[in-house]
């Protein structure tokens, strides 16, 4: 869980923030190339935050949000997000089946028992659907921001691509993102350990000049339409879709656009 400052910065800044709203914009963009055209949809957004994410999935159907803090939940409900309800993302209150897509952004790393969080999320999920999840990659770049979310870790392709097979579905695709800004973010990362030393920091949100947010988001999302035909090699967040499958295949089935 996030501490508690943090949930209000999020609503404050997730609909503007280069990163919070490209990072959203992008899941966004691979469930568009999935289900385009659909609004019957059942959807469900493990650790809603704050509710923009639950927002912008509507047209596709009905939207589900869980999440542990009630801060949170009541922002999400200040956006106008009733479909919420407080719970753990290890014990779902739903029924077997019951979703068609499930997404978790930036939540799988904040769980003690990770394999333990995608076999329960597989669960909720209905045969064919499809659960799309976004983490932060590479342990060398932890750093103030995984300090204060309450990260338990980060991850390589190998890892999570391991960690989705190991419970039980099938990786259909798996790309790094923020490559383009990479140098940025390690040079950033650097520098603000050294930073750190002189002065006390409580997010990293506010570390870049404001001027350079507009030049940030055109960046980042320049990878949205090159990642509708190609994974990337490197970047520091991961992005995956799992599927469950139907016939008992289980990941076995096959590997086909897997990570770089």
């Amino acid at each position: 869980m996030m501490h508690g400052h943090t949930y209000r910065i999020l609503f404050e800044t997730e609909e503007r923030h280069w990163w919070l709203s490209s990072r959203r914009k992008m899941v966004l963009d691979w469930i568009e190339q999935r289900y385009r055209g659909r609004t019957d949809l059942h959807i469900l957004d493990v650790g809603c935050g704050t509710g923009l994410m639950l927002q912008e999935m509507q047209p596709y159907g009905m939207v589900e949000g869980v999440e542990l803090s009630d801060e949170a939940l009541e922002f999400c409900r200040q956006r106008g997000c009733r479909n919420v309800r407080k719970a753990s993302a290890m014990a779902l209150p739903f029924g077997d089946a019951s979703f068609d897509v499930l997404t978790a952004v930036d939540i799988l790393e904040h769980m003690d028992d990770d394999r333990g969080a995608l076999q329960e999320w597989a669960r909720v999920l209905k045969p064919g659907g499809r659960l799309f999840v976004f983490v932060p990659a590479h342990r060398w770049l932890w750093s103030l921001q995984d300090e204060i979310s309450g990260h338990k870790r980060r991850y390589t392709a190998r890892s999570l691509r391991r960690l989705v097979e190991a419970a039980g579905l099938r990786l259909e695709r798996q790309s790094y993102v923020s490559t383009l800004l990479f140098p940025v973010i390690v040079l950033g990362r650097l520098w603000l350990k050294v930073y750190r030393r002189f002065k006390d920091v409580k997010t990293e949100n506010d570390l870049h000049p404001a001027w350079s947010n507009g030049l940030l988001t055109r960046i980042f999302r320049a990878e949205i339409p090159f990642l509708r035909h190609a994974n990337l090699p490197f970047g520091a967040s991961l992005l995956s879709v799992t599927v469950k499958d139907g016939d008992g295949r289980g990941h076995l089935a096959g590997k086909a656009l897997t990570d770089a």
